[in-house]
């Protein structure tokens, strides 16, 4: 086992995504409290989570299809950018004060709409940079750095 993490490749992409993971993870567990802190609607507050998982039932399907057309590791990059850029959107709209519960909206729907390509460009990437002997520990690595985001996330946000 250790020794997939002796791949540079590899050892870079787990290290990627959970770091990415962790902020995902932290960013749904605060989405809903600052929708509810902003507008105190229940309902708003519904309606942004559900455009975090809309795009995931749009675009799913397709989404594999297209990535495969394109360079994996270029669909990760950009989609890690424009989500970090869109990111950065939600602290500057508080802090001059133009924050609105439609801007929330656009922003979570694209960070998802990004997100779903991502990750079939993530999973169509490990067998790629990993050998046949290494595959199923990779696998089980990025399932498990995912599964530890979720848990460290909101620990994290409980912090803030």
């Amino acid at each position: 086992m250790i020794s997939i993490y002796k791949n540079k490749n590899f050892s870079l992409l787990w290290m990627g995504h959970l770091i990415s993971s962790i902020g995902d993870s932290i960013y749904m567990i605060t989405l809903p409290w600052l929708m509810l802190e902003i507008t105190g609607s229940i309902k708003l507050t519904s309606l942004i989570t559900l455009s975090a998982y809309l795009p995931a039932v749009l675009f799913g399907l397709v989404a594999g299809v297209i990535v495969d057309n394109y360079d994996k590791k270029k669909v990760m990059i950009y989609s890690d950018l424009f989500r970090a850029m869109l990111v950065v959107i939600i602290p500057v709209s508080i802090i001059f004060n133009f924050v609105s519960p439609l801007l929330i909206g656009c922003i979570t729907f694209l960070l998802s709409s990004f997100g779903t390509f991502f990750h079939p460009a993530r999973d169509s990437l490990i067998p790629q940079i990993t050998n046949s002997n290494e595959l199923s520990i990779a696998n089980s690595a990025i399932t498990i750095s995912g599964q530890f985001s979720h848990f460290l996330g909101p620990l994290i946000a409980s912090f803030g």
